[in-house]
C-alpha cells in the first residue's frame, strides 16, 4: 500500500512478462466538453506497442490525459490538482499529455505496455469532475461488442440459405448452358396439338 497525500493507492506485487511475441495495437480516445473520455476504458496486451491518439473534442476547455504508471491503483477523486501533480510527479505517468483548448487537435503519444494489470487515465484539471477511465492490460483479447457469438441454429439457418443460394446459381448456369432445342420452323403452336 502506497500512501502519497490524501491518495490512498494499492498495487499488487505481482509482476508478468510480456508475451514472446508483442504486438503493436491502435487505441483512439476522445476527450468530450461533458467532461468524459470516450472510450473511458480499452484494453491491450502487455509488451505491446500502442499507438494512442487523443482527440480534443472540446471548444475552450483545457484538458489532460495522464496515464497512472502504478498498476491497479485508483486515485481519490477528492484530490485537488496540486494533490495530482505530486503525486504524478512522484509516480511518472505513462503518458502525460496537455490537449489545450483548441477542439480537432489529435496529440499522439506511442509507448509499451506494462504488466498485466488495471491502470488508470485522468484529466488532471477535471478529475474532480469524473473525468477518467481505465486502460486494463491483458492477455485475454478484450470481447467485442461487435462480434456476438452465433448459436448452432442460426449458423446451420445461414449455412441453408447459403446452400439454396448456391444450388439456384448452379440451375441457372446449367439452363443457360444447355438452351432448349429451337422449334421446327413453319409449324405454329397449334399445328403442333
Amino acid at each position: 500500500m502506497v500512501v502519497l497525500g490524501s491518495m490512498l493507492h494499492v498495487a499488487t506485487g505481482v509482476t508478468a512478462a510480456a508475451g514472446p511475441a508483442a504486438n503493436t495495437e491502435y487505441v483512439n480516445v476522445s476527450a468530450t466538453s461533458s467532461f468524459s473520455f470516450v472510450p473511458s476504458s480499452f484494453t491491450v496486451e502487455p509488451g505491446a506497442t500502442v499507438h494512442l491518439a487523443v482527440t480534443q473534442l472540446a471548444n475552450g476547455i483545457n484538458h489532460t490525459f495522464t496515464l497512472n504508471s502504478v498498476r491497479n491503483a485508483t486515485i481519490p477523486s477528492g484530490d485537488s490538482e496540486s494533490q495530482l501533480y505530486t503525486y504524478f510527479h512522484a509516480h511518472p505517468p505513462l503518458v502525460n499529455l496537455t490537449l489545450g483548448t483548441t477542439a480537432g487537435k489529435v496529440f499522439t503519444k506511442t509507448f509499451t505496455a506494462p504488466a498485466v494489470g488495471t491502470y488508470q487515465f485522468i484529466c488532471i484539471v477535471h478529475f474532480a469532475d469524473g473525468m477518467e477511465g481505465t486502460m486494463t492490460v491483458s492477455t485475454t483479447p478484450p470481447s467485442s461488442s461487435s462480434t456476438t457469438p452465433v448459436s448452432p441454429l442460426e449458423l446451420g439457418l445461414g449455412l441453408g440459405i447459403t446452400a439454396v443460394v448456391v444450388a439456384a446459381v448452379v440451375v441457372v448456369v446449367l439452363v443457360r448452358r444447355h438452351p432448349r432445342e429451337p422449334e421446327p420452323r413453319g409449324r405454329s403452336r397449334r399445328d403442333r396439338r
